[in-house]
């Protein structure tokens, strides 16, 4: 088979736009933590792996008085009361990074861009850069799902897991969107090494894809390391045993396996360092674990919202519309499969959602006593997008709607309706930096602060992008779900 180039383009050109936009429109440091993974970034890049503690020597460009700060929470503020860098080329300045017990694969990576450019110039390209980073997983993610014999739901589930908040951190600089692709890429990597018999191409792109997206997936967060140990024992749980004798006897299987393993070996290395392991407070945070973990059930659809776009830090919302869509998404991508997939691939699904509802919980009451309250929804963006992944296997194996126009037609409307929210949470979001208000016409016409590119091209842009999405997915449905009978027999083996 050959490598499905224009799938691979389509999908890296959109995402990049999309990415970019919500790079260049959010104002520098208006993204959870995003000053912290800055300094770690350009000075990991230069050679500081280890700082003293918490301290970095970052160059001095990347203090901006009132970034990030002197508008937020205040609506009606714009970033306009943001000051500028007076930092001398070359001059670095004592800087504080609370990200410096994070593995520094993501910060090497980021941090590239530095090494070029200065100033604003140079965040705003670490943020481009590391957008480039999630579209590229991404797309070599559709890339190989497109070469399994009779997949479809496998290519169509993910794509409801890619809400606003995606794009909004995968144009920042901060791992967690990069985590999340690089979850999806390791998972669809390992399923083409251990399932479909790569050969060629596709067996180096995927053992490739494998190692790199392990390295990236655990290269910034400790928590990656759980994400890399539950993907590798859904992926054994899926094979066979005609999977594992081919497996054992092919050598590249070998070459992958150490290479993961030592991927593996390096990171653990690193996250159980004493210098890395969690700082507890002074004082422990009181109050019953049990009423902990009582409220984070509770919270379980907050934390969603969360999960679907609370922009800026932490205080700008989604629309509730956009909300109330990925809330309708999110639910099909939960209880579907499970309803109607068949296979184990069905019950993988089911293990995933399990994750997605317990893992939170866990984790919060393990940390309570040392940190407090410290969990976010969108944490879980990496299993949302393995569940869409083994969800979408489900309903392959099932071949839900295969040959049936009001398949078609209810995901062409879907299309449509992702698009827009897709577009309603960039310029809801624009405008309220633009204007700091409701008025659209201020925010388009007389706004008080501008993003590199303007806000009309940028808009004009992720209008084109999601267009251009929307009239690929109209043309190519129908070819997608129409009946292969070689297939068909392929996919029940």
């Amino acid at each position: 088979m050959r490598f499905p180039l224009r799938l691979f383009a389509a999908v890296f050109c959109t995402l990049f736009v999309l990415l970019t936009a919500w790079s260049l429109a959010t104002p520098i440091y208006a993204v959870p933590d995003e000053a912290s993974h800055t300094v770690r970034a350009t000075t990991a890049v230069r050679g500081q792996i280890v700082g003293d503690g918490k301290y970095f020597d970052a160059p001095a460009y990347l203090y901006i008085p009132g970034a990030g700060g002197c508008f937020a929470g205040q609506p009606s503020v714009t970033p306009a009361c943001v000051g500028s860098s007076d930092a001398a080329p070359g001059e670095t300045r004592r800087s504080i990074s609370t990200a410096y017990t994070n593995s520094p694969v993501y910060y090497l990576v980021v941090g590239l861009p530095s090494l070029v450019f200065s100033g604003e110039a140079a965040i705003h390209a670490m943020r481009i850069f590391s957008g480039a980073v999630v579209a590229a997983l991404l797309a070599v993610l559709a890339a190989l799902v497109r070469t399994w014999p009779g997949a479809r739901w496998s290519l169509l589930l993910p794509v409801g897991a890619l809400t606003p908040m995606v794009f909004f951190l995968g144009g920042a600089i901060n791992p967690n969107a990069v985590e999340a692709a690089s979850a999806g890429a390791l998972l669809v990597s390992l399923l083409t090494i251990a399932r479909h018999r790569p050969t060629g191409w596709m067996l180096w792109l995927s053992g490739v894809t494998a190692v790199v997206s392990a390295a990236l997936v655990t290269g910034g967060r400790s928590l990656g390391m759980l994400w890399l140990l539950l993907i590798a024992v859904s992926v054994v749980l899926a094979m066979r045993k005609a999977d594992w004798e081919y497996l054992l006897r092919r050598a590249s299987t070998w070459v992958v396996l150490a290479l993961l393993a030592v991927v593996g070996a390096g990171q653990l290395f690193w996250f159980t360092r004493p210098e890395n392991q969690v700082k507890a407070q002074l004082e422990p945070t009181p109050g019953s674990l049990f009423t902990v973990a009582q409220t984070m059930v509770e919270n379980t659809f907050s934390y969603w919202k969360q999960m679907i776009g609370l922009f800026g830090t932490v205080d700008v919302w989604a629309p509730d519309a956009v909300i109330v869509i990925w809330f309708g998404v999110l639910s099909l991508i939960v209880l579907v499969p499970v309803v109607l997939g068949r296979g184990r691939e069905r019950w993988i699904a089911l293990g995933f959602v399990g994750a997605l509802l317990v893992i939170p919980v866990v984790i919060q009451v393990a940390l309570w006593r040392q940190v407090g309250d410290v969990w976010q929804g969108r944490y879980m963006l990496a299993i949302v997008l393995v569940l869409a992944i083994w969800g979408g296997m489900a309903l392959d194996r099932a071949e839900v709607g295969v040959g049936s126009r009001n398949t078609v037609a209810a995901l062409r409307a879907a299309a449509v309706v992702l698009a827009v929210g897709q577009l309603a949470a960039f310029t809801f979001t624009l405008r309220r930096y633009a204007a700091g208000s409701t008025s659209w016409t201020a925010a388009f016409f007389s706004p008080t602060w501008q993003p590199p590119g303007g806000i009309v091209p940028l808009t004009l842009a992720v209008v084109l992008a999601l267009t251009f999405f929307t009239v690929a997915t109209f043309r190519t449905l129908p070819h997608l779900l129409k009946i292969e009978p070689g297939v068909v027999h392929a996919t029940r083996r």
